[in-house]
């Protein structure tokens, strides 16, 4: 009934980015299922920044979006909201996701959505899911169907005020929603792409994944190539998350994970971060061989060096 969203063209929703034809990506690297054997696990969401405080703050809101599939309704997902969320998310996944609530004093929402909807229609309307963030065991949801309109007003509100890219949006996004809302003065939050929890729901690390498609060499990726121009807010972004989780816990460490979709390319780089919001530069990166298939045995390569990077960091504080 509820599926993933996809990155595609926002003006050709078939037409996807490049990929790497043999390594997979990260996302598969770093599953849950490849997590797991490690006792850990992964959690990601779109997040919003308050750009109107001094200094920018974290709004405690975060929000994890499912497309509904197009012959299933908003009345059939009320009528079953529980059982499909644990079929969908998977029973440990939410406890763990109720758990990161209360440590993180994060309210959790799931942004459910028929993205076949005209959404430059007000009548047009999105589900909205809190999930119930408090010290008992049980779940507990509270749903409402909101209107885009009053959708797109509480994007402002959370963001501090309008917030827009140009008036030309979004090339690829994860929804014609978030493709629609590119183009006006609500744009959608954006996400991290990864954050590595303990079997306490403790964050360990803050993971961004940057596609490398240019031929040069994977050893000159390296974050001043985009920082601070031309991607300098969707860094400060995540430095100001990183430092807001970091409030209840050590220092997280902030990682760039580079990744090529050319074939000729053997290798990824992992990236360690330093320096403050708005001074983001290289602490130490080092290459990795990319998994030559799609086994525990490769992936588990790839998460035995992010656990020592780990370690480095937390040496270093």
């Amino acid at each position: 009934m509820l599926t993933r969203p996809f990155l595609a063209k926002c003006g050709d929703r078939s037409s996807m980015p490049k990929s790497h034809p043999s390594s997979g990506s990260p996302e598969e690297w770093l599953s849950d299922e490849m997590l797991a054997p490690h006792k850990l696990t992964g959690i990601t969401f779109d997040f919003f920044v308050n750009w109107n405080e001094t200094p920018n703050s974290i709004t405690p809101i975060i929000w994890i979006k499912r497309l509904l599939l197009p012959e299933f309704s908003y009345q059939q997902v009320l009528e079953n909201l529980e059982n499909i969320l644990i079929e969908e998310f998977g029973l440990n996944q939410l406890k763990m996701l109720k758990s990161f609530g209360v440590n993180q004093a994060f309210s959790i929402q799931f942004i459910i959505f028929n993205d076949n909807l005209n959404w430059s229609n007000s009548t047009s309307e999105i589900l909205v899911v809190d999930l119930l963030c408090n010290n008992d065991d049980n779940l507990s949801f509270i749903p409402s169907v909101v209107s885009i309109d009053n959708f797109k007003i509480s994007i402002r509100e959370n963001s501090g005020g309008a917030i827009q890219i140009g008036s030309k949006g979004l090339i690829y996004g994860t929804s014609n929603l978030e493709c629609h809302l590119s183009g006006t003065n609500s744009l959608y939050p954006g996400d991290v792409d990864l954050i590595i929890l303990d079997n306490e729901s403790k964050p360990l690390c803050i993971l961004e994944f940057k596609k490398h498609t240019l031929n040069t060499s994977i050893s000159l990726q390296q974050i001043s190539n985009y920082y601070p121009h031309p991607d300098g807010r969707k860094y400060n972004r995540l430095a100001i998350l990183k430092d807001y989780l970091s409030e209840n816990s050590l220092d997280i460490p902030f990682f760039i994970v580079y990744y090529p979709t050319n074939s000729v390319f053997t290798h990824g780089r992992l990236e360690l971060l330093k320096g403050l919001v708005g001074s983001l530069s290289t602490k130490a990166a080092s290459n990795f061989l990319l998994p030559t298939d799609n086994s525990t045995l490769e992936y588990n390569k790839i998460i035995e060096k992010l656990i020592k990077a780990i370690a480095y960091h937390n040496s270093q504080v």
